[in-house]
């Protein structure tokens, strides 16, 4: 009788061991994957903006409201002396293709492949929209493929930019790739001067994407992201404030919140706190 009450027993503890077991090994996958899709969203972030500001570098005015489209459009452009750059107007849309040609370094930074912008040469409503297809684009450690458009829309009498990317993908330092398509809104604020050294910039819009580690999730701005030109010397192109939300195919859940507009690179995971390096 004890030894069959002590083989119940084993198998009770075996059992309650075998779940307790199992369910941190969960515990440990639902982490991992979360914080994956986390850092790979936030990759996301951190090209499409950096690719937004080097557009406006470039051919200036796009993002700066204080210029009319023709007038932005009208000053010349920027040349980077890492790259090859050729304009051509044909039937009214000018052509800018940023040719870095092979991978190589220059100016400390890794370049490679190329650009090619496509903009109505003179709008005469003022407003236009941009498209831009990266062929193997890199300026840094990462490459895009890919193809974003930008229109200027009116909201309330204010200019608005529509931003869209379609069947875009970044290549990681690893190899391993990001595959997303999204939508974004962005609203400047210029504060009422005539510089931009003050400007604040609001955007929202949803992503869907399939992590470098073959997850699908959906993420939603559910607070607007800013970004404080005031902050670029301290945290660049990277959001202080907002929320985003993402959804992982298994229906769970993951919070992103930048702050409450401080210029760093911190921001939080479900309440973890995390740097941005």
């Amino acid at each position: 009788m004890k030894v069959n009450h002590f083989l119940k027993l084993l198998c009770v503890c075996s059992i309650v061991s075998f779940v307790f077991v199992s369910c941190d090994k969960d515990t440990d996958i639902v982490t991992t994957q979360t914080d994956q899709m986390a850092e790979d969203h936030q990759t996301i972030v951190d090209e499409t903006e950096a690719i937004f500001a080097y557009q406006n570098s470039l051919v200036g005015g796009f993002g700066n409201m204080r210029l009319a489209a023709t007038d932005s459009m009208g000053k010349n452009l920027k040349l980077d002396n890492c790259a090859t750059t050729k304009t051509s107007t044909t039937n009214g849309i000018t052509t800018v293709v940023v040719d870095f040609g092979a991978v190589r370094t220059c100016n400390n930074k890794t370049v490679g492949g190329k650009m090619t912008l496509t903009i109505p040469a003179k709008p005469t409503t003022g407003l236009f929209t941009q498209t831009v297809v990266y062929q193997d684009f890199q300026r840094g450690a990462r490459k895009i493929n890919g193809t974003q458009t930008m229109t200027i829309v009116l909201e309330n009498g204010k200019p608005v930019t529509k931003e869209s990317f379609v069947q875009t993908t970044i290549t990681l330092e690893n190899g391993k790739i990001i595959k997303f398509e999204s939508t974004k809104s962005r609203k400047t604020d210029m504060k009422g001067t005539l510089s931009s050294s003050d400007d604040e910039v609001s955007i929202s819009g949803t992503t869907t994407a399939v992590s470098s580690d073959g997850k699908s999730f959906k993420s939603t701005t559910t607070k607007d992201l800013l970004i404080k030109n005031s902050c670029l010397g301290t945290s660049g192109v990277f959001p202080v404030a907002g929320t985003i939300e993402i959804e992982r195919t298994d229906k769970i859940k993951t919070t992103i919140d930048y702050g409450a507009g401080t210029c760093d690179l911190v921001y939080t995971v479900n309440g973890v706190e995390k740097m941005r390096k």
